[in-house]
C-alpha cells in the first residue's frame, strides 16, 4: 500500500504538468488561428452580402432584407427592402458625407452616416465600423471571445459614445483567393434596449 501511495505521489505532479501544458498548447493554438484568420480578414475590403435583418427598440419591431455592397472600408451602399422586396431606403456613404433616399423618394444627406440613418429611419446602427463587425473582425484582446477554431464569438465597443455588444452564433465558409475563410452567419448587435439581428444568406468576395 505504501508502494502505491509513493507511486501516486510521483505520477500526480506529472500528470497536473501535463495537462497544464496541453491546456497551455491548446490556448496557444487557438490564439495562432485567430491571428491567422484575422490576416486574411483584414485582405477583405471589398464584397457583397444579402440577407435578411430584423430590428427590435424600446417600443418598434421591423423586418426585412438587406444588400450590403462594399468597395472599400469607406465607400459602401446598403439597400433595405421588405420582406417582399419592397424598397424602404437606400443609403450611400463615403468619408464625411452620406445620402439616403427613402421608400417615398426623400432625399437626405449628412456628414454622419449613423446620425443620417437614425434621423431617417429611427434605427440605430453602428454602420462607421460595418467592414469590422460584418466580417467578424475584431483586435481587441481584453473583450474578444473566441471559439475553439479560433473565430471571434462575441465582443464589445464604442462608437458614438454607445457600448456595442457583438455576437456572432454561427459561421458559414467561403473561398478567398484560393483559401478557406470562415464568415459569419448570423451576426446580433445590442444596445441599451435595441437588438439588430443579421441573417447572412450569400457573401460574395472580389
Amino acid at each position: 500500500m505504501t508502494k502505491i501511495k509513493f507511486a501516486l505521489f510521483l505520477i500526480l505532479p506529472l500528470m497536473i504538468t501535463a495537462c497544464q501544458s496541453t491546456k497551455h498548447q491548446t490556448n496557444t493554438s487557438i490564439e495562432q488561428q485567430w491571428q491567422n484568420h484575422r490576416q486574411i480578414l483584414e485582405q477583405i475590403n471589398s464584397f457583397r452580402v444579402i440577407g435578411t435583418i430584423a430590428h427590435t427598440g424600446t417600443a418598434t419591431k421591423s423586418y426585412g432584407r438587406f444588400l450590403i455592397d462594399q468597395q472599400s472600408p469607406d465607400y459602401y451602399e446598403v439597400k433595405l427592402t421588405t420582406p417582399v422586396g419592397t424598397n424602404v431606403l437606400t443609403l450611400k456613404s463615403k468619408p464625411d458625407y452620406a445620402e439616403m433616399i427613402d421608400k417615398s423618394g426623400g432625399y437626405y444627406t449628412d456628414v454622419n452616416v449613423e446620425q443620417l440613418m437614425k434621423k431617417v429611419s429611427n434605427i440605430n446602427i453602428p454602420l462607421n465600423s460595418l467592414h469590422n463587425w460584418l466580417k467578424g473582425f475584431s483586435n481587441d484582446s481584453q473583450l474578444d471571445k473566441l471559439d475553439s477554431l479560433g473565430r471571434l464569438v462575441t465582443t464589445s465597443f464604442i462608437q458614438n459614445d454607445n457600448k456595442w455588444q457583438l455576437k456572432i452564433p454561427s459561421y458559414a465558409t467561403y473561398t478567398f483567393k484560393n483559401q478557406n475563410i470562415d464568415l459569419p452567419a448570423i451576426i446580433e448587435l445590442s444596445q441599451g434596449d435595441e437588438l439588430i439581428r443579421l441573417k447572412i444568406i450569400k457573401w460574395t468576395l472580389k
